[in-house]
C-alpha cells in the first residue's frame, strides 16, 4: 500500500469514525496523506460497535432472494418476527422496498453474489494487512463462522446459499451433530442436528477496540481526530472540498463519506442520489459469571439470531427493522429470544442481561456497498452502505478507496458498487 514516489500528499477528510472510517483513515495515512477523521461520537462507538464480530468470507448471498421475497408480507403483519417493517414507516420505505424486490430476482441474485464475492474473498487478507500496520493482529482470530440447524427442513433451506458459496469457491463444510459438539461443547446438543462451517472466517470479540486500534495506527502516521458534528459537505470553486461542522469550517483536497446510515444526506449535498435505508439491528448482552461459553460466533438461522462470545460476555444479535433513523427502539422482539438463548446455551441460565442496544445498519436494496468516486465531484469518495457486512468489508473498502485516491487501478471492476447504479 505504499504511495508511489510521484504521488502527491493530499489533505483528506474522512467523515465517520466507525470501523469503515477508521480503516479508511489508516489506509490513507499509511500512504502518506494528511488525514482528518471527523465524527460527532468517539472512534468506533457507533453502529459498528454492536455487531456479531464476524469477518465472514462466505457472505455471498444477498439479503434479497426469492425465498425472502415470499416472506415480505409477514414483515408488516407479524410484530414478533425477526424482520419487521413498522407500518408508520411503510410509505417512506416503499421506493427502497421496490428496489429490494427487483434485486431478489434470480438473475440479479447471481450478479450480486458475484460482486459480493469479489469483496468478501479479500476481507480477511485486507484486515490482516491493516492489523499488521496497527498492532492489531491479536484482535482478529481465525476461528471460523458456524451456523447450526435444529431441523432438516431448516438445513434444506440453505440450498441457494450453499450453491452460491460453491460457485464462488468459498471453503465450507457440512457438519453433523458430533462435529458441532466438538467445536462448541457448551451448546445444548438437543438444539442442533447439523451445521455449516466456514473455517477461514475471522472473529473480532471487541469491534470497537479494533476500530480504535486502526485509528491509533493512523494517528501514529499523522492522522488527526476531530470530534464534531458534520453539517455540510460541498465542493468549493477552487476544487477543494469544504467540510462545515458545528464548530468550524475546514477545506481539504478530498473527502471520504463513511457515515453509514447518515451518508445519503452528504451524498445529496454533492448532488448524488442513493437508495439507502436503515436496517435497525438489536443485541442483548449477558454478563459473564465464568469462562467463555463459546469459541466463535454461532448462528441459529431458524431463529434469525447469532450468539457471539464478545470480550464482555455473550451477545445475541438479531432483528432487521425498517423504521428509519428517528423512531425509538423496540426491544420486545430481542427480549423474546432470551428463553431460547438460555435453552441452547445453558451456561447463560444464571447470567443477567447487562445491556440492550440498537444500531443503524446502512443498507442498500441490492446488498452491495457504495464504494467509489462521486460522478459529480472527483474529489469526493464514497464508502458506505455495507448493511450486515460493515466489519467484514471495512478493510477491503479502505484499500479500494486508498487506490482510487492515489489513481491506481482497482484489482477488479468497481462498477457494481457505483453510487449512480440506482
Amino acid at each position: 500500500m505504499a504511495t508511489p514516489e510521484n504521488a502527491p500528499r493530499r489533505s483528506i477528510a474522512v467523515l465517520g469514525a466507525g470501523i469503515v472510517g477508521a480503516s479508511t483513515a489508516l489506509a490513507l495515512a499509511a500512504e502518506g496523506h494528511a488525514v482528518t477523521l471527523i465524527d460527532r461520537g468517539e472512534v468506533g462507538a457507533g453502529t459498528s460497535s454492536g455487531n456479531a464480530g464476524g469477518i465472514v468470507e462466505g457472505a455471498v448471498t444477498p439479503t434479497a432472494t426469492p425465498d425472502v421475497l415470499r416472506s415480505i408480507p409477514s414483515y408488516m403483519f407479524n410484530p414478533h418476527g425477526a424482520a419487521v417493517l413498522r407500518p408508520a414507516y411503510a410509505l417512506r420505505a416503499l421506493p427502497w422496498l421496490l428496489r429490494f424486490i427487483a434485486a431478489g430476482r434470480p438473475a440479479r441474485v447471481a450478479s450480486i453474489a458475484a460482486a459480493l464475492a469479489e469483496l468478501v474473498s479479500r476481507s480477511m487478507p485486507s484486515h490482516l494487512a491493516l492489523a499488521e500496520m496497527s498492532a492489531a493482529l491479536g484482535a482478529i482470530r481465525t476461528v471460523g463462522w458456524l451456523k447450526v440447524y435444529g431441523s432438516q427442513a431448516g438445513f434444506e433451506g440453505t440450498a441457494l446459499q450453499r450453491e452460491l458459496m460453491t460457485r464462488h469457491g468459498v471453503n465450507f463444510t457440512i457438519l453433523n451433530a458430533r462435529e458441532i459438539a466438538a467445536l462448541e461443547p457448551n451448546l445444548n446438543p438437543d438444539s442442533y442436528t447439523c451445521g455449516l462451517f466456514q473455517p477461514g472466517s475471522g472473529f473480532v470479540d471487541h469491534p470497537r477496540g479494533l476500530a480504535e486500534k486502526y485509528f491509533t495506527g493512523a494517528h501514529a502516521r499523522g492522522a488527526q481526530f476531530v470530534q464534531d458534528n458534520v453539517l455540510e459537505l460541498r465542493a468549493a470553486a477552487d476544487g477543494k472540498i469544504t467540510v462545515r461542522t458545528e464548530n468550524a469550517t475546514r477545506n481539504f483536497d478530498a473527502a471520504v463519506v463513511a457515515t453509514g446510515a447518515w451518508s445519503r444526506r452528504f451524498a445529496a449535498q454533492i448532488g448524488d442520489r442513493v437508495s439507502l435505508d436503515t436496517e435497525r439491528g438489536y443485541h442483548i448482552s449477558f454478563a459473564p459469571d465464568a469462562g467463555p461459553l463459546l469459541n466463535r460466533p454461532v448462528g441459529f438461522p431458524e431463529k434469525d439470531c447469532v450468539l457471539s462470545p464478545m470480550h464482555d460476555g455473550i451477545s445475541v444479535v438479531s432483528i432487521d427493522e425498517l423504521a428509519g433513523l428517528e423512531a425509538p427502539p423496540d426491544y420486545r422482539r430481542i427480549r423474546a429470544l432470551v428463553p431460547f438463548v438460555r435453552s441452547v446455551l445453558p451456561g447463560t441460565g444464571a447470567q443477567t442481561i447487562q445491556r440492550e442496544w440498537m444500531g443503524y445498519r446502512p443498507s442498500t436494496p441490492d446488498s452491495l456497498p457504495v464504494i467509489g468516486r462521486s460522478p459529480r465531484c472527483a474529489n469526493v469518495f464514497y464508502a458506505f452502505g455495507h448493511g450486515h457486512l460493515g466489519l467484514t468489508l471495512a478493510a477491503i473498502t479502505a484499500q479500494l478507496v486508498a487506490a482510487l485516491v492515489a489513481g491506481r487501478a482497482a484489482p477488479f471492476d468497481l462498477a457494481p458498487y457505483r453510487i449512480d447504479r440506482f
